[in-house]
């Protein structure tokens, strides 16, 4: 007896392997790893290049936000204030739109400067450019901005000043700005080097 005892042992551990066989193989399978997202072909646009007065002397920017560089310009005459110079670019959205930005200038001078402003618009290397010139007593905000003018309360006050701006439409890297402000001797003193700065950016 023993022995059919020993082979009907070893048949229900044949059937007993065989159901765990057939239970594992009908278990879902693992889902396949999703395969990486595609690169895309196209290269990245690089950044607005310009070439740089050797007068100016570059300041540091911070790495992330719309100021792409800062420069400070030599006092020319009897002014006893800096001159800066910004880059700044606000990438393909509605921030970078050129008209706004202009407006948003001419907010920062006391009475409707912008009426008088003087426009020119120019190509440089297929890029589209605009300029614009104010004069008058400048305003710097020393706190919030509120009211219907967006006017901070407080406010320094700066009389005999002039901005020179310029906005370049590239094609494919949106609409980059360049922007001086300072006492008018000095800014007038640097309007060839300015417009230098603008036509050579590539």
């Amino acid at each position: 007896m023993l022995p059919r005892r020993a082979s009907l042992a070893r048949a229900a551990l044949v059937v007993l392997v065989a159901l765990v066989v057939l239970a594992c193989s009908r278990s879902a399978p693992e889902p396949e790893p999703s395969p990486p997202p595609a690169a895309s072909g196209a290269p990245a646009a690089a950044p607005l290049a310009w070439d740089v007065p050797g007068s100016w002397a570059a300041l540091d920017v911070p790495r992330a936000g719309p100021r792409k560089a800062l420069y400070r310009v030599p006092r020319a005459g009897n002014d006893k204030e800096d001159v800066e110079v910004q880059v700044l670019s606000f990438g393909l959205g509605n921030r970078g739109d050129v008209e706004a930005n202009f407006q948003e200038w001419f907010a920062q001078f006391d009475g409707d400067v912008g009426a008088n402003a003087r426009r020119e618009s120019f190509e440089v290397r297929g890029m589209r450019v605009e300029t614009v010139e104010v004069a008058g007593t400048y305003t710097i905000a020393l706190g919030p901005k509120a009211g219907a003018r967006k006017r901070a309360s407080v406010e320094m006050v700066k009389e005999g000043y002039r901005l020179l701006g310029a906005a370049v439409r590239t094609p494919d890297r949106g609409n980059w700005f360049f922007r001086m402000v300072g006492p008018d001797e000095t800014v007038q003193s640097a309007r060839s080097a300015f417009r230098g700065l603008i036509e050579s950016v590539r």
